[in-house]
C-alpha cells in the first residue's frame, strides 16, 4: 500500500510565473501548501513567489533540459522536502494560418516545451516518488489534445501527445501508489489568447477558474479535469463526428477562426516573447 499524505504538500509547478501556473500557485499556497514556482523566467517566478509569501519560492528552470529538471527536483527535495505533487504546466501556443506559415523553430519549440518538457517533469518526478509509493503528477494538456484546432497544428500535436503520454503513464504506475491527473482546459484568458477571435459557443475562463479546478484535483486526486464543461462537451462531440461534418461544425460555430483570424498587433508581444 502507498503511504498516506499528511499535512501540507510540497508542490512544484512549471510555467508558474504567469497565467494558469501563477494562479494555481496562489491558490495552493493559500490552502497551506509549500509551492515551488519554476519557470524559464526565474527572476519573475521569484518576484511573484515573494508576493505570495513564505509558502512560495521561485526558481529558474528550462523544462526542455531533462538534466536540469532532475537537478531542480533534487534541489527541491534537499531544501523543502519530498516532492508530493508535480504540476507540468509550462507551455506555449503560437498561432499561424497553417503549419507551412509557421517558423519551423517555433514548431520545434512547441513540441519541446509542451510535450517533451512535460515528459521530463513527469519522468523525473516519478523517479523520486516511486520508492515512496506516493505522489501525484498533474499534466496540463488542453481540449486541443482531443480535437484538431485550425491554426494550432503544432500546439494540438503536443497536447494530443501529452494526453496519450499521461494516460499511458497512468497504466504503467497504477499499482505504484502514484496518481496521474490530466487537465484539459478550453480557452483561458492568458497571453495565449491575446489577439484571437471568439466563438459564440466557446467560453473564456479566467485563470483563477482553471487554477481552482487544478487545485481541487490536487486535493481529491481526480484523474481528469476539463473546464468549462460546455467546451468539453463540444470538443467530445466534434471528436466523434466524421471529419467532413466536424469541419462544417467548426465553420458554423466560428471555432475554426479563433486562432486564424487574429489581431497581429494585439498578439505581437506574446508571439515575440515565446520565440525567444
Amino acid at each position: 500500500m502507498s503511504e498516506q499524505q499528511v499535512g501540507p504538500k510540497t508542490i512544484v509547478i512549471t510555467g508558474a510565473a504567469r497565467g494558469i501556473g501563477l494562479a494555481t500557485a496562489r491558490i495552493l499556497a493559500t490552502r497551506g501548501n509549500r509551492v515551488v514556482m519554476s519557470d524559464l523566467d526565474g527572476e519573475l517566478a521569484a518576484a511573484e513567489a515573494e508576493k505570495i509569501g513564505d509558502r512560495a519560492a521561485g526558481f529558474g528552470v528550462d523544462v526542455t533540459d531533462r538534466d536540469a529538471v532532475r537537478e531542480h527536483l533534487e534541489m527541491v527535495e534537499r531544501e523543502f522536502g519530498p516532492v508530493d505533487v508535480m504540476i507540468n504546466n509550462a507551455g506555449i501556443a503560437s498561432a499561424s494560418p497553417n503549419i507551412l506559415e509557421q517558423d519551423p523553430k517555433i514548431t520545434e519549440r512547441t513540441i519541446d516545451i509542451n510535450l517533451k518538457g512535460a515528459m521530463n517533469g513527469t519522468i523525473e518526478a516519478i523517479r523520486l516518488m516511486e520508492p515512496r509509493r506516493r505522489g501525484q503528477v498533474v499534466n496540463v494538456a488542453s481540449l486541443a489534445g482531443i480535437i484538431g484546432v485550425k491554426g494550432l497544428a503544432a500546439y494540438s500535436a503536443s497536447k494530443f501527445g501529452l494526453v496519450g503520454f499521461t494516460e499511458s503513464i497512468r497504466l504503467e504506475f497504477a499499482d505504484k501508489g502514484i496518481k496521474l491527473t490530466c487537465v484539459m482546459p478550453g480557452p483561458v484568458d492568458t497571453g495565449m489568447m491575446d489577439g484571437t477571435s471568439s466563438s459564440p459557443l466557446v467560453s473564456m475562463l479566467a485563470p483563477e477558474e482553471m487554477a481552482t479546478g487544478i487545485a481541487d484535483a490536487v486535493t481529491t486526486g481526480k484523474p481528469r479535469v476539463s473546464l468549462p464543461r460546455s467546451s468539453w462537451l463540444l470538443a467530445r462531440t466534434i471528436s466523434v463526428l466524421p471529419p467532413a461534418i466536424g469541419i462544417r461544425v467548426g465553420h458554423w460555430t466560428r471555432i475554426d477562426r479563433i486562432y486564424t483570424e487574429v489581431d497581429p498587433a494585439a498578439r505581437a508581444a506574446y508571439e515575440e516573447r515565446i520565440s525567444r
